[in-house]
C-alpha cells in the first residue's frame, strides 16, 4: 500500500431529520440481469484504451448530451468505450405480395379437427375474430405440467412441450390436420433468453464466481494487512471500514465454496446465515472489532433482505452529507435464475454488495476509503481478475454509470501524480476534482430527509455520485424510468407539474417507437398520473427525439442494446404492411406485437436482474403407413426483419464466445442448432410473402421443427431436469416507489394459445401456436417476488394470487 496517506479530521456525524422524506429510488440491478451475465465474459474481444480527464468531465463514456432534464442538457450513454464482438446483420430480399383475401369459418377445413382435438367447439365470438382479424388468443387452461416443482422431469420447457403437442406424432403416418402450426416470434425470442440464460448460468458458476472470491480474499487480507501497518487514526479508521467492506462478500461467497469444489450445483443450503456468520467469525481475532459488529450487522440485513434502512457500515457518513441515503436490503434477496443453488446465490448477494455499495464522493471519510480501494487495485493481477468479471458483463449489459476505479486512478494522478497524499487539504481537492466526472444518469438510491423537497430531481441524483466497485449497469429502458418519475422533490419549474412515482412500461415501447404504445400510454396517464400530464409530455418528447436520433451503432453496441433493437423489429404499423397476410394487416395484430415486445423484454429484464440498475422513485412413436396422411399446412410469422437482427444477435454471441475460447462443446451445437431453424423459418416466411408454393417435404419439416428446440434449451450436462426449471413462466422488479411503497414487477405467464387463419398458394387453412402471456402490476415493498413464488401462483389450481392482465391484452384473448 502507499505510504503517504496522510490523516484526516472526521466531522461530527448529523442526527436524521424527524420531518425526513421519502425521495426518489431510482435504480437497483435487474441483470443480472440476473445474473452476473458471467456469460458475457465471453463475448469480450478488445478493450479500448482508458480514457482520459478532460475539464468537461465524463472521462470513461463516449456520451451524447440530450435535453432530457428539462433544466439543461444530461449525458446519455449511446455507445461503449470496450469493442465486443460487432452485429453484422445481413439483410435478406423479399416482395411482399400475397393478394388481399377474406376468409369465412366455414372455409377453414381443418377447423373441425382442432375442435375435436380439444373436445371443445370455438365459440361465436372466436370465429367471428378469425373473420374479422384472421387471429384469435385463446388463454391456456390446460394440465400439460406436473404438480410437484421439485420432481424430476422430462420435461424441458413449457413452450418447447406445448409445440411438441401441436404439431403431433413425430412419425409422418400419424399426422393430423390440427397439426398445422403457426410459428411466431414469442416463441423464438422465448427460445433465445432460454439459451443464454443457460450460458450466463453456466459462466457465473465455473468462471465469475471463483474469481470474485479469490479477488474479495485478497483485498481483505489486504485491509487487514493495511490497517495493521497504519499509525494514523484516521488512515486506521479507513482501512478499518474496507475490512468490513470486504468481508461481507468474503464471508458470504466463501459458504459455497466446498459445494463449487465439489461441483454440487444442487440446491443445497451451504449458504444459511448460520455458515455465513460462522467465516466471520473465525477472523475475529485478526480484525478490528468494530469491522467485526459492522460485518455482521450487514449480513444479518442481507440476509433477511427484508428492510430499508441505514447502513451499518456507511449510514452515518451518508447522513452527514445532509441527505440519508438508507440501503434497500430487499435487493439482496436471490432472484432471477440466482435461487437455484448456494453458488449462485451467494454470487448474487456479493455482486449486489459491489454494486450497491455507495462511497459518497461528498463525503471526505468515503473518498478516503475509495482512494485506498483503488491504490490496492493498481496491483495488475487484482485489476485483471476485476477486468475479467466487469468487461464480459459489460458486453451484455453495458458499462456502470456510476464511477469506479479507472476514474478515482486517473483523477488520483492528475490531482497528486506520483506523490498521493490524504490529509485534509489534499482529500479537498479530490472531491473538488469529482466534480467534474460524470454524474450518474439513473437514480438507485434511496433519499429521504428535509433537504429532499428543496432539490431538483436532477440536483437530488447528483447527491448520489460516489465510488462503486462494481456498479450496476446503465440500460437505456432504466434510464426512461428513471427520467419519467420522481419523489418529493420540486416540480419541474415549466410546467409547475411533478413526475409520477410510478412508471408503466408502455412508456418504454413508446420511447422506443411503437405506434400502437402510445395512445395506450395516455390512457395510463389519464387514469395513473392526470396531475403529470403536461411534464411527462414533455418529457417524452424528449426522450422520443432524442432515442429516435440513435444510429445502428449505438443500438448494437452491446448484447441488452441489441435485444432490445431485435425486439424494436416487431414495431410495424398495420396500415403500412400491404401484401402481407390479412392478419398482419389488422390492428390487433400491433397490439399482439407490442405484447409480444413486453414479453421478450420482461425475459431480458429477468436475465440482466443482478446486473442492469433498477429505476427508484424513489416425441413419441407414430404410424408406419406406406402413405402417410395429407401434411398439415403450417405458418411463419412473416418479419424478415425480425429474423435478420435475431440472426445477427445470436451470431454476435457466439462470435464474441468464440474470439475468447470460451464458448464450451456443449453452447456450439446448440448455437448452431438454433441459427439453422430461424434460418429455415426465415426462408419459409419470404416464400409465404411471395405467394409461392411451399413443398410439402418443407411443411413437414415445419410442423416438427418448433419442437426440435427443445435440444437448444435443454438441461446443462450433469443436470438432473426438474419440473420447476421447465415451468417458463418468471418475474422480474423494475423500479422501486418509496412514494407509494410499491414495487413494480414484469412478468409472463404460462404461454397461450394463437390460432390464425391464413390462406394462400398453398390454401386456406387454420394454424396454432404459442404467444406470450404478459403481466404488469404492481405489490407492496418487502420481500421481493421470485420466479418460485410467482410460479407457485402461477401453476396453482386456485390463481387468486395472479394479477390480472392488463386491460389493453384482454381483447386479444377470446
Amino acid at each position: 500500500m502507499n505510504e503517504n496517506e496522510q490523516g484526516v479530521q472526521q466531522p461530527a456525524e448529523t442526527q436524521k431529520s424527524s420531518r425526513m422524506r421519502v425521495a426518489i429510488i431510482v435504480g437497483s440491478i435487474v441483470f443480472l440481469c440476473m445474473v452476473s451475465f458471467g456469460f458475457a465474459y465471453y463475448f469480450f474481444i478488445q478493450r479500448s484504451d482508458q480514457g482520459t480527464v478532460n475539464d468537461g468531465g465524463s472521462t470513461d463514456k463516449d456520451v451524447t448530451s440530450g435535453a432530457v432534464t428539462g433544466q439543461g442538457e444530461v449525458p446519455f450513454m449511446t455507445s461503449s468505450k470496450f469493442v465486443f464482438a460487432p452485429f453484422e446483420l445481413e439483410e435478406t430480399p423479399y416482395v411482399a405480395q400475397v393478394p388481399s383475401y377474406t376468409i369465412a369459418v366455414k372455409e377453414l377445413p381443418n377447423l373441425g379437427a382442432f375442435e375435436k382435438a380439444t373436445k371443445k367447439a370455438f365459440s361465436a365470438e372466436q370465429k367471428t375474430a378469425l373473420e374479422k382479424s384472421y387471429f384469435f388468443i385463446q388463454k391456456n387452461t390446460d394440465r400439460f405440467f406436473g404438480d410437484d416443482p421439485k420432481a424430476i422431469s422430462m420435461r424441458t420447457d413449457d413452450w418447447t412441450q406445448l409445440y411438441d403437442e401441436i404439431g403431433g406424432a413425430w412419425d409422418a403416418g400419424g399426422r393430423l390436420p390440427e397439426n398445422a402450426v403457426f410459428v411466431s416470434s414469442d416463441y423464438l425470442l422465448h427460445v433465445y433468453h432460454r439459451l443464454l440464460e443457460k450460458e450466463f448460468e453456466y459462466i457465473e458458476q465455473k468462471e465469475f464466481y471463483p474469481r470474485l472470491v479469490t479477488l474479495s480474499q485478497t483485498l481483505l487480507e489486504n485491509s487487514i494487512t493495511a490497517y495493521n501497518k497504519s499509525n494514523e487514526q484516521d488512515k486506521k479508521e479507513s482501512y478499518q471500514r474496507l475490512i468490513a467492506y470486504f468481508l461481507v462478500p468474503t464471508a458470504i461467497l466463501e459458504s459455497a465454496y466446498e459445494d463449487f469444489s465439489a461441483e454440487n450445483f444442487t440446491n443445497t443450503q451451504s449458504d444459511a446465515a448460520e455458515r455465513i456468520m460462522a467465516n466471520v467469525e473465525k477472523r475475529r481475532a485478526s480484525i478490528p472489532e468494530r469491522s467485526y459488529n459492522d460485518a455482521k450487522a450487514e449480513i444479518t440485513l442481507i440476509m433477511a433482505a427484508k428492510e430499508i434502512q441505514d447502513s451499518p457500515l456507511y449510514g452515518a457518513y451518508r447522513q452527514a452529507q445532509g441527505v440519508a441515503m438508507p440501503e434497500d436490503y430487499t435487493q439482496f434477496g436471490p432472484r432471477s435464475h440466482y435461487n437455484k443453488n448456494a453458488v449462485l446465490r451467494t454470487y448474487f448477494r456479493a455482486m449486489m454488495w459491489y454494486g450497491r455499495q455507495n462511497l459518497l464522493a461528498s463525503s471526505p471519510e468515503l473518498t478516503r476509503d475509495a482512494m485506498n480501494i483503488t491504490l490496492m487495485m493498481q496491483d495488475a493481477q487484482l485489476r485483471k481478475a476485476w477486468d475479467d468479471i466487469y468487461i464480459p458483463t459489460a458486453f451484455f449489459v453495458g458499462e456502470s454509470d456510476d464511477l469506479g476505479i479507472t476514474e478515482y486512478a486517473g483523477a488520483m494522478e492528475q490531482v497528486f501524480g506520483k506523490n498521493i497524499a490524504f490529509d485534509t487539504v489534499s482529500i479537498a481537492k479530490m472531491q473538488e476534482k469529482m466534480k467534474n466526472y460524470k454524474n450518474p444518469q439513473i437514480m438507485s438510491s434511496v433519499a429521504v430527509g428535509q433537504k429532499v423537497t428543496d432539490m431538483t430531481k436532477e440536483e437530488l441524483q447528483n447527491t448520489t455520485k460516489g465510488f462503486r466497485f462494481m456498479g450496476q449497469r446503465f440500460t437505456p429502458d432504466a434510464f426512461v424510468f428513471s427520467t419519467l418519475t420522481q419523489g418529493d422533490e420540486k416540480p419541474d419549474p415549466e410546467t409547475g407539474e411533478k413526475l409520477p412515482s410510478m412508471p408503466t412500461a408502455l412508456q418504454v415501447m413508446t420511447v422506443l417507437g411503437n405506434d400502437t404504445a402510445q395512445p395506450l400510454t395516455d390512457q395510463w396517464i389519464a387514469q395513473n398520473a392526470p396531475a403529470s400530464k403536461n411534464v411527462l409530455a414533455k418529457k417524452m418528447g424528449q426522450l422520443e427525439q432524442h432515442f429516435g436520433a440513435l444510429d445502428d451503432k449505438a443500438w448494437t453496441q452491446n448484447i441488452y442494446w441489441s435485444w432490445l433493437y431485435t425486439i424494436t423489429s416487431l414495431f410495424r404499423n398495420h396500415e403500412n404492411l400491404a401484401g402481407y397476410p390479412m392478419f398482419v394487416q389488422s390492428a390487433q395484430w400491433d397490439k399482439k406485437n407490442l405484447q409480444s415486445a413486453l414479453g421478450s423484454w420482461t425475459e431480458l429484464k429477468h436475465d440482466t436482474l443482478l446486473y442492469a440498475k433498477q429505476s427508484y422513485a424513489e416425441m413419441g412413436a407414430g404410424f408406419n403407413e406406406e402413405t402417410p396422411p395429407p401434411v398439415p399446412k403450417g405458418y411463419v410469422e412473416p418479419n424478415i426483419e425480425f429474423y435478420d437482427r435475431l440472426l445477427a444477435l445470436t451470431k454476435m454471441t457466439r462470435t464474441g464466445l468464440e474470439s475468447r475460447q470460451l464458448l464450451p462443446n456443449e453452447f456450439v451445437g446448440r448455437t448452431d442448432s438454433f441459427v439453422a431453424s430461424v434460418n429455415f423459418f426465415r426462408d419459409i416466411a419470404v416464400k409465404e410473402l411471395a405467394n409461392q408454393t411451399i413443398s410439402d417435404d418443407e411443411f413437414e419439416r415445419l410442423r416438427r421443427e418448433p419442437a426440435q428446440l427443445n435440444s437448444v434449451i435443454r438441461p446443462l450436462p450433469g443436470e438432473d431436469g426438474t419440473e420447476d426449471q421447465a415451468r417458463a413462466a418468471l418475474i422480474a422488479d423494475v423500479h422501486t416507489d418509496m412514494i407509494s411503497g410499491e414495487i413494480l414487477y414484469e412478468a409472463t405467464g404460462i404461454p397461450n394459445y394463437i390460432y390464425v387463419a391464413v390462406k394462400d398458394a398453398n390454401g386456406v387453412r387454420l394454424t396454432k401456436g404459442l404467444v406470450y402471456a404478459y403481466y404488469e402490476f404492481t405489490h407492496p415493498i418487502g420481500e421481493r417476488l421470485t420466479d418460485e413464488k410467482w410460479k407457485e401462483w402461477q401453476y396453482a389450481n386456485d390463481q387468486t394470487q395472479v394479477s390480472p392482465v392488463p386491460t389493453w391484452t384482454q381483447e386479444l384473448v377470446k
